[in-house]
């Protein structure tokens, strides 16, 4: 899938990209980089906030609302350097022989795939997507919960759903979260899905958190956990001090993952 697939149009694919990876922009700072007039800026980000690509503010422009997340398709397409970086350096810190919950996004997608080279996996996860990239692999032992599936991620929920990952004790709960704020507060955008994944930290040793840094500028609506739950934090960039002293008081582990200009990752 490339930029062109989300809108048509290249310079409102390139803007909405330009607003995932930074959070928020102005409108002088999209019309230089797009090489066009304020006013263009101004019309295209009328239209994209009206078709709830992104959040019309006075003066610029940020990601869609804390309320709803970014659709999946461009989740797929925003910091994919970046979550495979931190994908390999998590999946480096995990053994072989050991259970895995897995949840939901396309950060934990990445880590799917880089535990191919593992072996001997139990992997607990209510993502359908996550099972098809982990489920070929002979000794791999994968499990999928009963309950609604979602059309849009393939994502799947519910009462029957929470209490199947109830029923067993991971070594290693493996999440990604939609915002991770300054007072160290992991938040989701869907009740469900966050209820989905705190039942997995609950039933786990050890929460290991994927997050890029898109995240410290993120907003979502519910709270998924505190910092202080966590075990370990994988990132591609030093979080901001608030959230870094939060981190640092909690004894969470924070591993850095960066990527080159060219998109390659830092040994």
């Amino acid at each position: 899938m490339s930029l062109t697939d989300l809108t048509g149009n290249p310079r409102h694919d390139q803007l909405i990209a330009l607003i995932a990876e930074r959070g928020y922009m102005s409108i002088e700072a999209l019309a230089q980089l797009l090489a066009v007039s304020t006013q263009t800026v101004r019309r295209d980000i009328r239209k994209l906030s009206q078709e709830g690509f992104i959040t019309r503010h006075h003066g610029g422009a940020g990601r869609a609302s804390s309320l709803v997340n970014t659709a999946f398709e461009q989740r797929e397409l925003a910091c994919n350097d970046e979550k495979r970086a931190i994908a390999e350096a998590l999946a480096r810190q995990l053994p072989d022989r050991c259970t895995l919950f897995m949840t939901i996004g396309t950060t934990v997608e990445h880590i799917a795939r880089a535990l191919l080279s593992h072996s001997q996996l139990r992997i607990i996860t209510n993502s359908l997507r996550v099972a098809q990239i982990l489920y070929k692999q002979k000794d791999f032992e994968v499990l999928v919960p009963g309950g609604t599936l979602r059309a849009h991620n393939g994502g799947i929920i519910g009462p029957s759903a929470i209490q199947f990952v109830s029923g067993f004790r991971a070594d290693y709960t493996l999440t990604s979260t939609g915002a991770l704020e300054a007072d160290g507060t992991l938040l989701e955008f869907d009740v469900n899905e966050a209820a989905m994944a705190r039942a997995m930290m609950a039933h786990s040793r050890n929460v290991l958190v994927a997050a890029d840094h898109t995240k410290f500028r993120a907003s979502a609506a519910v709270e998924l956990a505190q910092v202080s739950e966590i075990s370990a934090l994988f990132t591609d960039t030093a979080p901001p001090p608030p959230l870094a002293a939060r981190l640092a008081a909690a004894a969470v582990e924070v591993h850095l993952a960066p990527v080159t200009a060219a998109g390659d990752a830092v040994p």
